[in-house]
């Protein structure tokens, strides 16, 4: 058999290699970004499963089919829009988002420029936006601003833009960005700076500079929690503002988003919550902006080393409770927890307003139960290999096993455990052939031999001491072999306060051959136990007169038993000339004898053997404490089925 340090090594390199393969699968998809789509998967999940109402004081001015057909092809004259914001501000609109690019002249209708300009300065709450492009596809970005005169006249500028994602979905934002440097804030938030009356005007400390001028520096990337679906926010058509058509104060302190709204104006983002074939309008995506800056529900996405920390952590916690349960629960809990962290990363940005991508960690998670069960299969073959090699050698003859299904090595290795068992068990009932021999073939003869001396046999003073030397060796040998065979299967409930009363009577003679006294300090009630009464009597006697054998004459031994509703405590405390510290390690080994007394020679060594066993077989312990030329202890812990005290 496997020595129990070899065993355990073997679990231990099961837990290192299992726990070593997942991080390093962790460490590779958080590294690679391998699985992104699942990650935006999940997120988008979330972002459908939890809809949040619109705020009531945020309206889309939508520039929608229905206004195309009655004012006509786009672009507009700019005396449209400056009537629009004319109509807008009489109706008490605290800021007017106008999401509409103004960076050419209009050409066709000489002075509409300078009545928009009029317009937006009459208003003072306009917010024009910035548009980064491309002048050909994988061409220069540039910064499209709207025309000076404009610009001037806007009480805040904001950059129209958001952030694709790899599978083209809108999902984040920047706060700045700008060709050179991050200078120019976003739309939703120039917006909202002049709903609160404090227009930026995009003067904000430069924190970092770029060697290249012309590339693109973004800060600061935040995901959206999007309110709802497209259409979710409160829209009025363009052309029925312009027309009056609405209640009187329906703008009064509103938040006012004037864009596009109808297809083929190509001012459209797929997002999470889009339905299929309904993306959602620029405009509509600003508001959601909007909304989350204001509630300060912008989903922070997770620094990189804190998300390998988490999603480490969350790879290795299967290998805490799969090796404690059976194979089917590793599996079904495996399963279990994988859909349990893919739902709490879905649903904790809107709880929590944080992003932590979880994909690095649900393949490892998903992976986790093959990859244990692989190591332990393993662990398993190394351990039946190295077993079987160790019963063909004590039994020294081969294993007859039926292995006809080579095909299957680790069935064969089963097939042979099984044949050995078999064989086994043939010896154990050998075993027991022996022992029924010597207790009553052997002892029986043993037994007369000691009656013919008792009854004054001329060699008795020859013969006395060495057939009671074999008769106690025999009965030793029987006892700790019955104690070795026991199985808790036959243990019943009993009381151990009346086993330890028992033991201390059976040692009553014995103690009074050499005046010793007896203590006891039994506690008062019933200490249930689930044991068997022989042998727990046999094993605290055993104590009990242990102590007897090496008190000195006039002595007196404690016996106490304490205990509590789990456990009880049967201590023997002597006052003999104590047992040395290298000794005791020794002391409950087979045919382990103290050292350095005289009454060390008496005895085969199996006394202590058996109290151990016996302690072993009712799930409990046995300990000493003791020193030279001090008093010695020994204590048997149990487990207690209840502990009942007695009224005093």
């Amino acid at each position: 058999m496997l020595k129990k340090n070899s065993f355990n090594q073997l679990i231990a390199n099961d837990y290192l290699s299992s726990a070593f393969i997942l991080l390093a699968l962790v460490f590779i998809l958080q590294s690679t970004h391998a699985l992104s789509r699942v990650d935006h998967l999940i997120f988008d999940i979330g972002q459908k499963l939890h809809q949040q109402a619109a705020p009531a004081d945020i309206i889309i001015v939508a520039i929608d089919e229905a206004s195309l057909s009655i004012l006509g092809r786009w672009p507009w004259a700019r005396y449209t829009h400056a009537k629009l914001i004319n109509q807008l501000k009489q109706d008490g609109a605290a800021v007017i988002g106008l999401d509409i690019v103004f960076s050419e002249a209009d050409t066709q209708n000489k002075g509409a420029d300078d009545a928009l300009a009029d317009a937006m300065y009459a208003a003072n709450n306009v917010v024009l936006p910035i548009l980064l492009e491309s002048t050909r596809v994988n061409g220069q970005l540039i910064e499209t601003l709207p025309l000076p005169a404009l610009a001037n006249r806007a009480r805040d500028l904001g950059r129209v833009h958001a952030a694709l994602d790899e599978d083209g979905i809108a999902r984040s934002f920047y706060q700045y960005e700008g060709i050179g440097a991050p200078v120019w804030q976003h739309f939703s938030q120039a917006v909202l700076n002049v709903a609160l009356n404090q227009p930026s005007k995009n003067k904000f400390e430069l924190t970092s500079k770029e060697e290249n001028a012309f590339s693109l520096i973004q800060k600061n990337q935040q995901k959206i929690s999007f309110l709802g679906p497209p259409g979710h926010f409160s829209s009025i058509s363009y052309a029925q503002v312009l027309a009056g058509e609405y209640a009187k104060n329906t703008f009064n302190k509103k938040i006012v988003l004037v864009g596009a709204t109808a297809s083929g104006m190509n001012d459209v983002l797929s997002t999470p919550v889009s339905g299929l074939g309904q993306p959602m309008a620029g405009v509509e995506f600003h508001a959601n902006v909007l909304a989350s800056i204001r509630s300060n529900k912008l989903i922070h996405i997770t620094p990189a080393w804190f998300a390998l920390s988490i999603l480490s952590i969350l790879a290795l916690l299967p290998l805490i409770w799969m090796p404690k349960i059976s194979a089917l629960m590793g599996l079904i809990s495996a399963l279990f927890y994988f859909v349990l962290v893919a739902l709490l990363a879905a649903v904790l940005p809107k709880v929590a307003n944080i992003w932590l991508a979880p994909s690095a960690a649900l393949l490892p998670i998903l992976i986790a139960y093959p990859v244990w069960s692989w190591r332990k299969l393993e662990s398993a073959q190394r351990y039946l290999d190295q077993e079987l090699a160790y019963i063909k050698n004590i039994m020294n003859a081969p294993i007859n096993a039926n292995t006809s299904h080579s095909y299957d090595s680790f069935d064969d290795r089963i097939e042979q455990v099984r044949a050995a068992a078999k064989q086994l068990r043939f010896l154990q009932d050998d075993r027991k052939e022996v022992l029924a021999f010597i207790s009553h073939d052997l002892r029986a003869p043993l037994a007369s031999a000691m009656m013919l001396l008792e009854d004054g046999h001329p060699l008795k003073h020859k013969l006395q001491k060495p057939i009671a030397q074999a008769l106690s060796l025999a009965e030793d040998f029987l006892q700790a072999s019955r104690a070795e065979m026991s199985v808790s299967a036959d243990f019943k409930e009993l009381d151990l306060a009346n086993v330890a009363h028992q033991s201390v009577d059976d040692a009553f003679e014995s103690a009074v051959k050499k005046n010793i006294e007896l203590q006891r300090e039994i506690t008062n009630g019933a200490v249930w136990v689930h044991g068997n009464f022989g042998l727990l009597q046999r094993a605290m006697l055993n104590l009990v007169l242990n102590a007897i054998k090496f008190s000195p004459i006039d002595a007196t031994i404690v016996i106490r038993l304490v205990a509590d509703q789990t456990n009880c405590v049967f201590s023997v405390i002597d006052n003999g000339p104590g047992i040395a510290k290298a000794e005791q390690a020794k002391l409950f080994m087979r045919f382990s004898r103290v050292k350095g007394t005289a009454e060390s020679v008496d005895g085969a060594g199996l006394g202590l053997y058996f109290v151990h066993t016996v302690a072993g077989k009712h799930q409990g312990s046995v300990t000493v404490s003791s020193e030279l030329g001090q008093a010695t202890s020994f204590s048997i812990q149990l487990p207690v089925m209840s502990y009942q005290p007695y009224d005093v």
